[in-house]
């Protein structure tokens, strides 16, 4: 690397608080700008998608369509378990990103038919996110060692924080003069390109190191991802700390949405749309540009701190804290100040993490069992949320009341949290590797 890039680099790592080895950045670059790219185009999936729902049906069809994600990634799960065993992983990440270009050229299709297509979009949003995110981070678990995971993960995640910044000030800005059908078409460009650069990364992580086994190399398992989630007491409690991480939070966004929605009714018709598109575009431009600061600035430096384990509680905390300042004072300002600092802290800090709890796993696990909990369980903790706000609203309950249930339930999950933690000590202490990394010097000449 020439003179002036290792400075650059170099300065990069002491930003973040990470530690690139030599021989790694060409890796860490191509995964820095899938994420970039992956998460550019979601960011604009996710702005566009409210004034199509909540012009279309408002909170509570919002909040429904939530809770169908669950009941169809049930459906997926199976299916994805079924295709990993038979198609190999980097390939099939390949073609999952294929399958949503599709997707969004059909959603293309038919809104300019006049077919109303928000409740379909925000469902298919919501399996679309999970999936491919989660197969993001399964093929970089798969392609880098556990030290090097906890080392290379936090600058890693930076480009996605920095794609979610862009893509929400681009749809923000351009809903005013395109439709959001005409955005679906700029995100399927955007995933054209991670499907080259899932293809690249994969070529490259196995040309810069040949795992080497210190035994025989277990074979596959060939169980299904929700097996493998429930036979096993480490993945089970990933399971439920992500759970109650998407029941909390999807309860914070409908409380949010209600309120915003609530205000676009006081305004004429013809602004409505208008107001709800800047409002999140804001609102997510907020949200990436605080995330940018902690996964730049902070993760790194807790990861060294208190290590992954202790950075389980961070965001129990903040929600027990947020959730119960919003329920003393339920004003708009406050209920999205709160957002702000949960959702930067989830895509951060907290998304790191979960990331990082699958590096000692099995190659199975990473795939299998990741993607039951980064879908299934994401959503499952949607559905729960879907059934307090269907409870909710036929008893009629305040900001207040939605407020209370988020308090307890990050009581809840803060006990969890603390569970996890030990089990994640435990299990990274005691676990003997499967492989060891040779060093990148090996392979020069």
């Amino acid at each position: 690397m020439p003179k002036a890039l290792m400075r650059v680099g170099r300065g990069v790592e002491r930003l973040v608080g990470s530690d690139v080895h030599p021989g790694e950045w060409h890796l860490v670059l191509l995964c820095f700008a899938n994420l970039f790219l992956l998460l550019t185009a979601y960011y604009i999936l996710k702005v566009i998608r409210e004034p199509l729902i909540l012009l279309g049906g408002g909170a509570v069809s919002r909040s429904y369509a939530r809770g169908m994600q669950a009941g169809l990634l049930f459906l997926v799960v199976p299916a994805y378990s079924a295709l990993a065993n038979r198609v190999e992983p980097a390939r099939l990440v390949k073609w999952i990103f294929g399958v949503f270009v599709i997707c969004l050229s059909l959603f293309f299709v038919l809104g300019n038919a006049g077919v109303p297509v928000g409740f379909a979009f925000f469902v298919w949003l919501g399996i679309f996110s999970t999936l491919s995110i989660a197969q993001f981070w399964s093929l970089a678990n798969d392609i880098m060692t556990e030290s090097e995971g906890k080392r290379l993960f936090p600058i890693i995640a930076a480009g996605g924080t920095i794609g979610g910044i862009l893509g929400a000030q681009i749809a923000a800005r351009a809903i005013e003069w395109l439709h959001p059908y005409q955005l679906m078409l700029m995100a399927a460009a955007l995933l054209a390109g991670c499907m080259l650069l899932t293809h690249k990364s994969h070529r490259t992580g196995l040309g810069h190191r040949e795992r080497i086994p210190d035994g025989p190399m277990p074979e596959r398992d060939e169980r299904g991802g929700f097996t493998l989630l429930l036979t096993d007491r480490y993945l089970l409690l990933i399971g439920l700390s992500v759970l109650f991480l998407n029941f909390v939070n999807t309860t914070g966004d409908f409380i949010l949405a209600e309120m915003v929605n609530a205000k676009a009714q006081q305004l004429a018709v013809s602004a409505r749309r208008h107001f709800i598109g800047a409002f999140y575009g804001d609102f997510q431009t907020w949200v990436s540009t605080l995330t940018a600061f902690i996964q730049i600035v902070v993760v790194g430096r807790v990861f060294k701190k208190v290590g992954v384990g202790g950075a389980l509680l961070f965001m129990p905390l903040i929600a027990v804290t947020g959730y119960g300042a919003s329920a003393v004072l339920p004003l708009l300002t406050i209920v999205a100040t709160v957002k702000v600092v949960e959702n930067s802290t989830d895509y951060s800090l907290q998304n790191t993490i979960q990331q990082a709890l699958f590096l000692p796993t099995s190659r199975d696990a990473k795939y299998k069992a990741k993607s039951a909990i980064d879908t299934f369980s994401v959503r499952l903790g949607d559905l729960v949320s879907t059934g307090l706000v269907f409870l909710g609203t036929q008893l009629h309950l305040s900001t207040l009341g939605f407020s209370v249930a988020n308090v307890v339930a990050g009581l809840g999950w803060i006990s969890l949290a603390m569970h996890l933690r030990r089990r994640q000590i435990a299990f990274t202490a005691a676990r003997v590797p499967a492989y060891r990394a040779v060093p990148a010097a090996a392979h020069a000449g």
